[in-house]
C-alpha cells in the first residue's frame, strides 16, 4: 500500500468512524432511560460536606 492510499482511506473513513462515534456518545449522553443514573452521577461527586459548603 502506498503512502498517498494510506492518506486517501484516512480521509475517506476517519470522518466517518469519527461521527460514528460521535452519534453512538450523542444516543448514549441523550437517551431517557438514562437520565436517572446520570443525575445519580452527576449529585455522587458532591457529599454532603461540600454541599454545605456551597450554599
Amino acid at each position: 500500500m502506498s503512502p498517498e492510499s494510506l492518506v486517501l482511506f484516512a480521509k475517506i473513513f476517519g470522518p466517518i468512524w469519527m461521527g460514528g462515534f460521535l452519534l453512538i456518545v450523542f444516543i448514549r449522553a441523550y437517551n431517557p432511560r438514562r437520565r436517572a443514573e446520570q443525575q445519580r452521577i452527576a449529585r455522587s461527586i458532591l457529599t454532603s460536606d461540600s454541599a454545605k459548603e456551597r450554599r
